[in-house]
């Protein structure tokens, strides 16, 4: 409280050396974790002062990385592993390296207009100097889709208007992200447990048959990665697939039919409908599944 308080009397809008980068270096491996859930152009929903029943849209424009925006995130140079190694900025595209991080922050619209589609006790309940006041907080949500869940936490460092660039002469609000708050929630219901095991793939609407590759499982779904994605059709929730596993001996020879219920750029989610015997779909019983997952695990042992 005291830190808000007196965030919001002395609190300058001007640019400070604070402003423009810190003393202390900021662990890159969280903000990885943070540029891989909340990437420039995402859509996301977010709640002021940590008030749950207030939720609102927004989107990051920008990453303000030691005071300098970067608007795209192909000026990201990043490792094999996908941690950044520099970021590019300005117009002549100066390298800043990821050693040299001493600030990052979240540049968004100013959606303050959004407060009027709230109910008057809700809107009652925002800083009657409105949500985007120096030192609130707001807290962003990011759906990660198959991932999860993503949250962060973040402090409103000021409302700034851009002099150039593509958002120029536009309301912005800078946020600082407190990295230790960043969390991600799978949203399936049990723990997943990772494979690798290579299967057969086979997708009854389009006529297509391919391999793939059992990345996890988790209770009766399993996430399938098509291995040649060029070849392989559009996936859509609720399509049939067949998956034909073999873990090495006769008698551990799969032929199961799954519906997708998630899917993702490079993978999906199937639910087991059944497995196929004598030409028949046969449910899987509990202890079927145990089997199977221990079969996937012990792939290739």
């Amino acid at each position: 409280m005291l830190k808000t308080l007196f965030g919001r009397n002395f609190g300058s809008s001007k640019d400070s050396p604070q402003d423009a980068g810190g003393s202390v270096r900021i662990d890159v491996s969280r903000v990885r974790t943070l540029i891989e859930f909340f990437p420039i152009g995402k859509k996301l929903r977010y709640y002021p002062e940590f008030n749950k029943d207030i939720v609102l849209d927004t989107l990051v424009l920008a990453y303000s990385v030691n005071g300098h925006y970067v608007y795209a995130q192909e000026a990201i140079e990043t490792d094999a592993d996908g941690t950044p190694t520099a970021f590019r900025v300005g117009e002549s595209l100066t390298r800043i390296p990821a050693a040299n991080l001493k600030l990052f922050q979240l540049l968004v619209p100013d959606t303050s207009d959004l407060e009027m589609k709230l109910d008057y006790l809700r809107r009652a309940q925002l800083s009657r100097h409105g949500q985007f006041s120096k030192g609130n907080y707001i807290s962003l949500i990011s759906n990660a889709g198959m991932k999860g869940v993503s949250t962060v936490d973040t402090e409103v460092a000021k409302q700034v208007i851009l002099h150039d660039g593509p958002y120029a002469h536009m309301n912005m609000v800078l946020l600082t992200p407190e990295l230790n708050t960043l969390s991600v929630t799978d949203q399936r219901r049990k723990p997943r447990t990772k494979t690798n095991v290579p299967v057969m793939v086979a997708l009854p609407v389009a006529n297509y048959s391919g391999q793939g590759t059992v990345v996890d499982i988790s209770d009766a779904e399993l996430r399938i990665r098509l291995d040649d994605r060029d070849k392989a059709p559009t996936i859509h929730k609720g399509d049939a697939m067949i998956v034909d596993i073999k873990l090495g001996e006769a008698e551990r020879h799969y032929s199961i039919k799954g519906s997708v219920i998630r899917r993702a750029t490079e993978t999906c989610v199937i639910r087991l409908d059944g497995q196929v015997r004598e030409g028949r779909l046969v449910p899987f019983t509990p202890l079927d599944l145990l089997e199977l997952k221990a079969g996937l695990l012990n792939y290739g042992r």
